[in-house]
């Protein structure tokens, strides 16, 4: 049962990004319900790495295409992104040293990754594809 879903608003204009979106929503409920379901830490622990992994290939993928495209501002994304690579670091290591982690603080890594990064500044990447008129077939594949 998915707790976050995909809606078509959140798509980028490129279908491989969007693509890896859609399984950062997907690895992002297994972490929501392997915390809220009282998972042993080391399955929660097995979410983080996968999410973890996952954003490392995302956000170099993600960073190629805005340079592709020209996107002014993708060396401040690309700082929003090491800063989200920093974050998952920190959970998992709280995990790792507590082994727990609250509901409450994963809900809130949740919306930096999730609302704050995927919905608000990757969308503006889309703004800036829509303004130059490029097209989803136009854009080179991330």
């Amino acid at each position: 049962m998915a707790i976050i879903e995909w809606n078509p608003a959140f798509s980028m204009g490129a279908p491989a990004l969007d693509g890896q979106h859609r399984r950062l929503i997907e690895l992002a409920n297994d972490i929501l319900l392997a915390v809220r379901s009282g998972k042993e830490p080391r399955r929660i622990a097995a979410c983080f790495s996968k999410i973890r992994e996952h954003t490392v290939y995302h956000f170099a993928d993600e960073e190629e295409f805005m340079r592709t495209v020209g996107y002014p501002e993708w060396k401040a994304h690309a700082l929003e992104h090491e800063n989200l690579r920093k974050l998952v670091r920190h959970h998992q290591d709280k995990l790792f040293r507590e082994g727990t982690v609250r509901e409450k603080d994963i809900m809130a890594f949740l919306k930096a990754l999730l609302v704050d990064h995927v919905i608000y500044s990757d969308l503006g990447v889309k703004r800036y594809l829509d303004d130059r008129n490029i097209r989803n077939s136009e854009a080179p594949a991330a």
